[in-house]
């Protein structure tokens, strides 16, 4: 009885009895498969019945026997699982199977006998990847036979083995060098009959010395060409250009002052579990620490002192922009947490002992100067903050801080910020300035501060231009005193340009950087007392 070809124009019918209770779907399932192209599942292994190179093979399916079936995993290195999993499909093609794993009377490789189990893979012994290293093997020990007999032949002067290293030049334009001992025991080893590759131990160079110099000199160059703090240790004006620091010496110093609590910084979005371990010292998971304290600070002043974009810093370092933003912020909190702490204040008798004759002469009870200033944000989007925000002086949206000098030039008191609307007699009655005054004291002012009684209800004075209360004109006296205070009272606009030489707050601040923007203005007040003082000798 002649079958029909599955998927001819024949009848349902002329199939055999145990086939009438297969429905359309199921026959044309069978169909499918028939025709369903197969790959095979062991690794590194590209036959498929879609090629041409692989008519010829046969592709078996996983036994029924269950410990055959783990045989048959092992020999292929597959573990089941998501990546993985064992199905009707899954075929192993001819390739792993050796001649005995089919029946002889066979011509093609259809079928095959029971417990054949796949063991010719090229990971075994007996594959192509030795039979390279064999070749590989005869090749070197050719040459090296017909070298010798060319010098041989032509008369040529015999060179030792053992004085001379042979050099070669590959395509990625790196040098490589075989040294003779290791090149000898190859050669050896090559007419062996062990097929194995054994790692030998390089010999020692005889100009080792002059090796570690070339290395240290090679180093001494990567650093002089990497943004390092390395780089510029040994100049004293690319450290102040960076940091605002006179020298390599007062950074260092200054580190030391901020010793031993930034070896116990956490990133920010870290949570601290050491115990009072220092970070260094602490095993985690992930990568290590890639920056030391000290350049993690030295990143935190460049980002301050020059305004240098967190990418383009991460780019400097070959790490990423998210790295950088949590080490500058993770910094940024604990110099101002540290600074705050700093009692800055000095004591009236300090401020008598120092105080210039500028101020000797006619203002010897001036305790402190204050000025108030202002940085530029970006306008926010809510109408509110807005409204808020808005400098009707400076025509921006902008915060407002006071700070306060000694007559010698050092920041004597930093204010918290302010929203630019407010004014600036608000400012310097509400931050806490006027309750550090003792009697005796005098502040001198502009005339925007004008709070006479706020000061004198403290038994201090305050030392402000004079206004002309219906005046026509200012007296010889009233001008006199202006000019004397204006003098003097210049000061603090030049330590308002010295914190501002910190560009991060001299530009305009973005809205990313606002909720930071207060603990910035705080360590860079702090910080210009470090770039040295506004009075020469």
């Amino acid at each position: 009885m002649s079958w029909p070809r599955m998927g001819s124009c024949s009848s349902f019918a002329c199939f055999p009895q145990k086939l009438s209770s297969f429905s359309f779907h199921d026959i044309c399932v069978i169909e499918k498969e028939s025709k369903m192209p197969h790959h095979c599942c062991v690794p590194l292994c590209s036959s498929d019945t879609r090629l041409e190179s692989c008519k010829h093979l046969s592709f078996h399916s996983f036994p029924s026997d269950k410990d055959l079936v783990k045989k048959w995993i092992v020999n292929i290195r597959r573990d089941i699982g998501k990546d993985f999993a064992i199905n009707r499909h899954t075929r192993v093609c001819s390739l792993h199977f050796t001649e005995d794993c089919y029946p002889k009377h066979q011509g093609i490789r259809r079928c095959l006998v029971k417990d054949a189990i796949p063991t010719v893979f090229h990971w075994c012994k007996g594959t192509s990847t030795q039979h390279s290293r064999r070749k590989i093997k005869k090749q070197i020990s050719s040459v090296a036979s017909e070298n010798k007999e060319n010098k041989a032949a032509t008369g040529l002067q015999q060179f030792s083995v053992e004085e001379h290293s042979y050099s070669r030049q590959y395509t990625d334009g790196a040098m490589y060098t075989i040294y003779p001992t290791t090149l000898r025991r190859y050669l050896e080893s090559s007419s062996s009959g062990d097929d194995s590759l054994e790692d030998y131990e390089p010999s020692v160079s005889p100009d080792k010395a002059s090796v570690l110099q070339t290395n240290l000199n090679l180093m001494t160059l990567r650093y002089e060409e990497k943004f390092t703090l390395l780089r510029f240790c040994n100049s004293d004006s690319d450290i102040k250009y960076y940091t605002g620091f006179q020298s390599y010496i007062s950074l260092s110093c200054f580190f030391q002052f901020l010793q031993p609590e930034c070896n116990f910084l956490y990133y920010v979005g870290t949570e601290n579990t050491s115990s009072g371990t220092p970070y260094d010292l602490l095993k985690k998971r992930g990568p290590s620490r890639s920056l030391s304290p000290m350049e993690e600070l030295f990143i935190t002043l460049v980002r301050l002192r020059k305004g240098l974009q967190e990418r383009l810093i991460g780019d400097l370092y070959s790490i990423s922009e998210g790295h950088v933003s949590k080490i500058v912020n993770t910094w940024i909190i604990f110099l101002a947490d540290r600074f705050r702490s700093l009692p800055i204040w000095p004591k009236a008798e300090q401020v008598r002992k120092t105080m210039p004759a500028c101020f000797r002469e006619h203002y010897s009870t001036t305790r402190a100067i204050v000025d108030c200033t202002e940085l530029f944000i970006e306008q926010p989007s809510a109408s509110d903050c807005q409204r808020e925000t808005f400098s009707s002086y400076k025509h921006h949206n902008t915060a407002k801080g006071l700070i306060a000098i000694s007559p010698v030039g050092q920041l004597t008191f930093i204010s918290p910020l302010y929203a630019g609307r407010c004014s600036d007699k608000k400012i310097i009655r509400h931050c806490g300035l006027l309750d550090l005054l003792e009697d005796g004291d005098s502040l001198m002012v502009d005339r925007g501060f004008d709070i006479r009684e706020d000061v004198e209800r403290r038994g201090a004075s305050l030392i402000i231009p004079p206004f002309l209360h219906g005046q026509q004109q200012f007296t010889d006296e009233q001008l006199k005193f202006s000019r004397g205070v204006a003098a003097v009272r210049v000061h603090v606009e030049r330590a308002v340009r010295k914190v501002k030489e910190f560009e991060i707050i001299r530009n305009i601040v973005p809205i990313s950087l606002c909720p930071m923007i207060e603990k910035v203005w705080l360590v860079c007040g702090h910080l210009s007392n470090f770039t040295g003082t506004l009075f020469k000798g």
